[in-house]
């Protein structure tokens, strides 16, 4: 599994969340997908793809 970190900092920066709440949405991103707004997902997948982080936005089934 690849480094959590990068995700983390993109959170902490992106959502201005604490890092408890980084960790927990870093750790729901790499398992199910996180679930939002398509504005807030594309945002989020900006900050992602700034760091060479491979992102795709997908509609919820």
């Amino acid at each position: 599994m690849p480094s959590l970190v990068p995700v983390l900092q993109v959170l902490r920066s992106a959502r201005e969340v604490a890092l408890g709440e980084a960790r927990a949405q870093a750790t729901e991103l790499a398992e199910m997908g996180l679930i939002g707004t398509l504005v807030e997902m594309e945002v989020l997948a900006i900050h992602l793809r700034r760091r060479a982080l491979a992102v795709s936005v997908e509609p919820a089934e």
